[in-house]
């Protein structure tokens, strides 16, 4: 197991996938999940996390190995006692996996359930204007009832790092976070409580974000919001890659995620 002290290893392994993590990120899996590691010879060989949300689901993320390490099962060793860690503890495991990891997933029963798309452009980098401070504990709660679990600490720590990019509307219960990142800023979550996200009240607010943030972008957003790509599109973002959320369990997100317009990110869900 992990700790702390064991950060700048796990940065080196994000930085040499290309992954978008800061240390930042990795201290939140530090403090309110676990991570597991294989150490050879003093450095940080491989990785994997669990990130338990509420009582019935934990996320299993950053899976990583060095590369001068792959395709020695390493990774594959830390995912099946992530997966045997978290059904020992009743829950239900879930990730976004990338095509190749699909593969991988499937054949330790994951299946299948919603696909989303990584965005990527640049922010039109103005100050933002005439935005209202949002009632962070009022956004987060709503949030976690359209995700259906507890999700308090991780959008706390959103909403902390960077709460230009934290929104809600009480009337119509759009909610929106994101986080900076080593290669680009991440939108999300975005989502609402009605059962189509995809309107022009979320396009309008991704727009305006969007404008207020310089630099690179990124965005997973649900396959079914055909609206918010379109938005995407005409504002000079490319698809990127796509993601499949896998499950490993019973659980299902209220209204079979309908509801989510973007995920927090394949690390986070």
């Amino acid at each position: 197991m992990l700790s702390q002290g064991d950060i700048d290893g796990a940065m080196a392994l994000s930085v040499e996938a290309g992954w978008n993590q800061t240390a930042d990120d990795w201290r939140l899996f530090l403090r309110h999940g676990t991570v597991f590691g294989i150490i050879e010879d003093g450095a940080l060989s491989a990785s994997a996390a669990i990130m338990p949300y509420g009582t019935e689901i934990a996320w299993i993320s950053m899976v990583l190995t060095r590369k001068s390490r792959r395709g020695c099962g390493l990774g594959t060793r830390l995912l099946k006692h992530c997966i045997s860690v978290v059904e020992a503890e009743g829950r239900t495991a879930l990730l976004d996996a990338t095509p190749a990891g699909e593969v991988i997933y499937r054949k330790l029963g994951f299946e299948g359930h919603e696909t989303f798309t990584r965005w990527a452009g640049t922010g039109g980098g103005k100050s933002p204007s005439g935005a209202v401070a949002p009632d962070i504990p009022a956004a987060i709660t709503a949030a976690n009832q359209v995700f259906g679990a507890d999700r308090t600490e991780l959008l706390a720590n959103f909403a902390s790092r960077c709460p230009d990019l934290c929104r809600y509307d009480p009337d119509t219960g759009l909610c929106a976070f994101g986080r900076d990142g080593s290669l680009a800023t991440q939108i999300g979550p975005v989502v609402g409580s009605s059962p189509n996200p995809d309107s022009p009240g979320t396009e309008a607010l991704v727009a305006a974000l969007i404008g207020g943030i310089t630099g690179s972008v990124f965005m997973d957003v649900a396959d079914h919001c055909t609206r918010l790509a379109a938005c995407l599109a005409a504002l000079g973002f490319e698809k990127q890659r796509p993601f499949l959320r896998m499950k490993r369990g019973p659980w299902l997100p209220p209204g079979n995620g309908s509801t989510v317009a973007a995920i927090a990110g394949p690390e986070f869900g």
